[in-house]
């Protein structure tokens, strides 16, 4: 028989109240290698099966404070597994019978010999370790069943998570509930991999908000760097990592750590400590944690791809609305476009044919006014179609840049110029106001040059007969930047404020096609967003005081521009 002489091993309680039977019986077992204890009393049965660990009992029917029956009774519901052996003076029927019924193993009559006290023992104990191997076979299957629960319900609620944070936070009430711990935490490493807290249980507000781990850093951050699991059962005598100490978060001295990984590459950590039942972890808490760990991961990247598919999906839809808009803009363009060519045309032809129709009678001013007009409206015409080519061309990037720091005042008086004849036409007031010390503004002069135009050209296509049109330029600093400040009013056409947000996009015109003819062809506004914008500019529309509109231009410096470029 193997030595069971050892404090580890379950031990043989002897209880009667002769001295003789219990020297007796003390003496057959412990030469039998059996460890021994004895009470001649069964009153006391609870406390020394709380305090001792008892395979096999040995107990009189008949004591002076309890009756045998009794303790039988309350060794089997307070430790079901001990074999209780019944022993008594007489040969009776009734209590053999009763002591069957109450779940004894045995029951010995007196005088009994060694053999027989050895057999009943060792039964005794071959029943025990039976009993025991079951409970653990039930234990387990109640374990893997809790654990299979508890893996279903987190699956289930990583799939239907919609909030990253509301899943963490489920996931944790259920491994803390159902794992059995005080306190446990899941750690993800945002973009600098530093491991922060995201959900805890268990832990002050202030350890979460403050704990920030780095890789390699402490028990967190060497199971996230080396992406492997810690189970310290005893930190006490662990010394993989001497900053441990015991305390609140680790009364029971054992912790559990594991990776969350995804393809092998490390999201984050999973700890607990503290288990309920004052037990260390072993291997099956780690393998219960290592899967929750990988639901986890699968719930982390699910929902990075369900994100990133909702943003996706909700580009596409911007996207198509702007195509459908831009498609729109293009339908209303070519109606537009072919009136806005055909009259300068139709104009120039008319004249062309009245000079050839009556050349003979024509006099010289006649015919020299004839032809004025005709090569006004092809400068009208030349400039509508050089616009547009214009426009494409700087949209797609293929026309070259000749940056240079150049004069914004020299550049307004030459637009002016340009627009005199139009100006002087419809009687225009013109104030110019251009502040001393304006800095000189960064990029191509004659793209900027096209740009103003059109900027000037709408300002006084837009305004009324004798009204005002006012241009003031001044320096701003805008976050530490030197900018030039252009403002452009007139006092005709007021814009909506529903068309603010779109008066610069390409082929955007005022007016209705189906109810009136807009005003242009969509394409100044939108040439000069192009060019500012490409100067790391900004151009905007003001509120203004009564009838008219207010355009804005901030125009960077060629620091402020290098700036605003890296």
């Amino acid at each position: 028989m193997t030595n069971l002489n050892s404090h580890q091993e379950p031990a043989v309680l002897l209880i009667d109240d002769a001295p003789l039977i219990l020297d007796l019986l003390q003496e057959i077992l412990e030469e039998s290698g059996y460890r021994v204890l004895c009470n001649e009393s069964g009153k006391d049965v609870a406390s020394i099966l709380a305090q001792e660990k008892i395979a096999v009992i040995l107990c009189d029917v008949l004591l002076p404070e309890i009756n045998g029956v009794e303790v039988l009774r309350q060794v089997k519901q307070q430790v079901p597994e001990v074999q209780v052996i019944m022993i008594s003076g007489q040969q009776d029927f009734d209590t053999a019978r009763q002591v069957l019924r109450e779940r004894a193993l045995d029951f010995l009559v007196k005088p009994f010999g060694a053999e027989e006290v050895l057999g009943a023992v060792q039964q005794g104990f071959a029943a025990y370790y039976t009993a025991i191997n079951q409970k653990k076979a039930r234990n387990e299957a109640h374990r893997r069943m809790a654990d299979l629960v508890l893996l279903k319900q987190i699956g289930e609620t990583a799939s239907a998570g919609s909030d990253l944070q509301e899943l963490f936070e489920r996931i944790l009430d259920s491994i803390a509930h159902s794992a059995g711990v005080e306190i446990a935490s899941l750690m993800i490493a945002e973009e600098d991999d530093m491991l922060r807290i995201a959900a805890a249980r268990g832990l002050s507000e202030q350890i979460v908000k403050s704990v920030v781990v780095a890789p390699g850093e402490g028990v967190s951050g060497h199971v996230f760097q080396l992406r492997e699991p810690v189970l310290v059962q005893n930190i006490s005598v662990d010394d993989r990592f001497n900053s441990l100490v015991g305390g609140e978060r680790y009364k029971n001295q054992s912790l559990l750590s594991v990776p969350i990984l995804y393809r092998d590459r490390a999201l984050g950590v999973i700890n607990v400590n503290n288990k309920r039942s004052g037990e260390p972890f072993d291997a099956e808490d780690q393998n219960l944690l290592m899967a929750i760990a990988h639901q986890v991961a699968l719930a982390i990247e699910n929902f990075k791809l369900v994100t990133s598919l909702r943003q996706q999906t909700r580009t596409l839809e911007r996207t198509h609305a702007d195509l459908v808009k831009l498609n729109l803009a293009r339908t209303r363009l070519v109606c537009n476009l072919s009136h806005e060519l055909k009259t300068p045309l139709t104009s120039i032809m008319g004249f062309v044919d009245l000079a050839l129709t009556f050349y003979q009678k024509l006099s010289e001013e006649d015919l020299k006014d004839y032809l004025g007009q005709a090569r006004e409206e092809g400068v009208r015409l030349e400039g509508l179609i050089t616009s547009m080519l214009r426009l494409f061309s700087i949209e797609s990037e293929r026309e070259p840049w000749n940056w240079k720091a150049f004069n914004l005042g020299w550049t307004v008086s030459d637009a002016f110029q340009y627009h005199g004849k139009m100006i002087e036409r419809r009687n225009l007031q013109v104030g110019v106001e251009i502040d001393d010390g304006l800095p000189e503004i960064y990029g191509d002069p004659e793209k900027f040059g096209i740009a103003l135009n059109a900027l000037l050209d709408n300002a006084v296509k837009f305004n009324c007969d004798g009204g005002r049109l006012t241009v003031r330029a001044s320096g701003r600093v805008i976050d530490g930047l030197e900018f030039a400040y252009l403002q452009i009013q007139n006092d005709g056409q007021t814009i909506p404020p529903e068309a603010k947000g779109t008066i610069f996009d390409s082929y955007t015109q005022l007016g209705n096609i189906d109810t009136e003819k807009p005003h242009g062809v969509g394409i100044g506004l939108s040439l000069v967003r192009v060019v500012v914008e490409k100067m790391k500019g900004r151009v905007f529309l003001e509120d203004k005081e009564g009838e008219g509109a207010s355009f804005g231009l901030f125009l960077p410096s060629e620091e402020s521009y290098g700036a605003l470029r890296d």
